[in-house]
């Protein structure tokens, strides 16, 4: 999908996203609490009947179904953690970021952000968040496919994701990718809810990163579940 552009003819993430969704989907508005900030993300009115519109126009598959259209916990803990970045430390780089809530924090502590996705309503839904926050000159949305990096993505000291890990065979393409973009002695921040199968990504991490982990629990719909934060640091060379 990288490459397309919107029906008003611009670059998904392009400046003017809030208005655009908002004539193109019902939306309903969501008040987040990290830390002292408190942001809004849009959210679809109809989140079910829009997966089911765009599956049925065969813009997915079953692995590329619109993750990004929930609030994972694993994005909040993500995001909890963007409260103690440092702001005078280049920006960051969100992979993944769905609604970009991690990357929207830390702007909101005065780091620059940079958000990608490579769907292109994620990549609308971000940037419409941005501008609704009033974090526009912030933050940047871009498109990034992470198999064939586009090459004016330069290398970042700080890099997050938040669920990634949902789909085991990208996983050598996810280790390559942060080997291209973390700058030397830069750290991944990978969020995932507790899954068995996401082990086998560290095991294939750890031969060129250092992986330090810590564990949270936090409410979900239900019940709390556990949330894993990865820190994955390059190793040196010998």
């Amino acid at each position: 999908m990288s490459g397309m552009l919107t029906p008003e003819g611009v670059a998904p993430g392009s400046p003017g996203a809030l208005e655009r969704i908002s004539r193109r989907f019902k939306l309903t508005w969501s008040e987040v609490g990290v830390g002292t900030h408190r942001l809004e993300l849009p959210e679809l009115a109809d989140p079910s009947a829009y997966i089911d519109e765009r599956v049925s126009q065969g813009h997915y598959g079953l692995t590329e179904l619109p993750y990004w259209t929930k609030l994972w916990p694993a994005a909040m803990v993500l995001a909890q953690f963007a409260l103690r970045l440092n702001k005078g430390e280049g920006p960051v780089l969100e992979l993944g970021a769905g609604l970009g809530l991690p990357a929207l924090v830390a702007a909101a502590g005065g780091r620059p952000a940079v958000i990608t996705d490579l769907d292109p309503d994620a990549l609308e839904f971000a940037r419409a968040a941005a501008e609704k926050n009033n974090l526009g000159e912030l933050v940047e949305v871009s498109s990034l496919d992470w198999e064939a990096p586009d090459s004016e993505f330069g290398a970042f000291t700080t890099i997050l994701g938040a669920e990634v890990l949902y789909h085991p065979p990208i996983y050598p393409t996810l280790v390559g990718l942060l080997g291209r973009l973390l700058a030397p002695g830069g750290t991944a921040f990978i969020s995932h809810q507790e899954r068995p199968f996401a082990i086998a990504f560290f095991d294939l991490a750890q031969e060129r990163f250092t992986v330090r982990r810590t564990t949270s629990r936090i409410a979900g719909e239900d019940e709390p579940v556990t949330v894993y934060l990865y820190a994955l640091t390059a190793k040196q060379a010998a």
